[in-house]
């Protein structure tokens, strides 16, 4: 996102979060417009990546968890792990004609971006920032009439469309959701012809992220989970079929021979619980000593509560006792059957 539109925002009362325009002032309201309302947010703490030229689908495949071969008009999660299958984060990526899009999270983009330029060696692939582009989200009961007005297109699961300049992907949430994907200029335009719908912050974009079971992998979080304890698995977001990959042994070992032992679950703490940050340690008296989850993102909900994704030990979960400081957690059912795979 360029400088311009984030001074606007802050003008129009976005507070600045770490770089990215968190909320309007009120969290709690917000979370409230977007458990129940129309909402669209400037998704200021992503960022773009662009693979092009003639090996750049090829290049991606070998990279990546998901198939990428396959990919057509669709949208679909990816992980990029490390050598020892750990993940360096979990991303969305988009295919324009022959180019590819990677919507990650602003702060890992830079590492991602130098990381995958250290193996592309002589293949004919390019990868790129794309500071001029930028991301919207659009979720809600009226998402797709709202795409209507504006006259774009409101694809299903897990289709993207592209009108114009703008590509338009469906994505998981307990109502429909959009991700808006174009050059700034032309996104600017969008709110003005969204009608009816309320403007969010990342926190309660986030929060809503965090309803859909969807991991977000930023920098306290790297390199901390294989992508089955984030429930890779189950969202999708692993191809278990396809070749190599960094990572690619040790995640079908997991997958194929053993035991998963831990797994990301919804949670929520009382109102007024400070909010654990990412990569917080959680405790369960059944490991006394021993760490027994890592915090994902945890983000105020409507009702005041913390909401939460946490990768847990499973025999933690299932003991039916894990704690932040001295605070319970009380677990949610996610939005996708998780018992039968663990």
């Amino acid at each position: 996102m360029q400088k311009e539109w984030k001074a606007e925002l802050i003008e129009e009362g976005g507070l600045l979060e770490q770089g990215t325009v968190a909320d309007y002032g009120d969290r709690r309201a917000e979370a409230r417009a977007a458990a129940h309302d129309t909402v669209w947010s400037p998704l200021t703490h992503m960022a773009i990546l662009r693979a092009t030229g003639a090996d750049a689908k090829a290049f991606l495949h070998g990279q990546f968890s998901n198939d990428i071969q396959s990919l057509g008009a669709a949208s679909q999660l990816d992980a990029y792990c490390t050598a020892q299958g750990r993940m360096i984060t979990v991303f969305r990526v988009v295919r324009r004609a022959d180019e590819f899009f990677l919507l990650l999270p602003a702060a890992l983009a830079a590492s991602v971006q130098k990381r995958l330029g250290l193996y592309v060696l002589r293949a004919q692939v390019t990868i790129a920032a794309v500071p001029d582009w930028a991301l919207i989200g659009l979720s809600g009961p009226d998402a797709a009439r709202s795409l209507a007005t504006a006259g774009l297109p409101a694809p299903t699961l897990p289709e993207a469309t592209t009108a114009g300049d703008i590509t338009v992907m469906a994505i998981p949430g307990r109502a429909p959701r959009y991700l808006l994907m174009g050059p700034e200029s032309a996104l600017r335009l969008l709110p003005s012809r969204l009608r009816e719908t309320t403007r969010v912050g990342t926190r309660a974009w986030a929060w809503l992220d965090i309803q859909a079971g969807l991991p977000t992998i930023g920098a306290e979080t790297t390199e901390a989970f294989v992508p089955q304890m984030a429930n890779l698995d189950l969202l999708g977001g692993i191809h278990f079929r396809k070749g190599c990959y960094p990572g690619q042994e040790i995640v079908a070992r997991t997958h194929y021979l053993g035991r998963l032992k831990q797994r990301m679950y919804l949670a929520s703490l009382p109102p007024d619980t400070p909010l654990p940050p990412p990569g917080a340690t959680l405790a369960a008296p059944n490991l006394p000593g021993q760490p027994a989850g890592t915090v994902v993102d945890a983000q105020i909900g409507p009702d005041g509560a913390v909401d939460l994704l946490a990768v847990i030990q499973i025999s933690s979960h299932d003991a039916g006792i894990v704690l932040w400081g001295d605070v319970p957690l009380a677990f949610r059912d996610l939005p996708y059957p998780l018992a039968a795979s663990c």
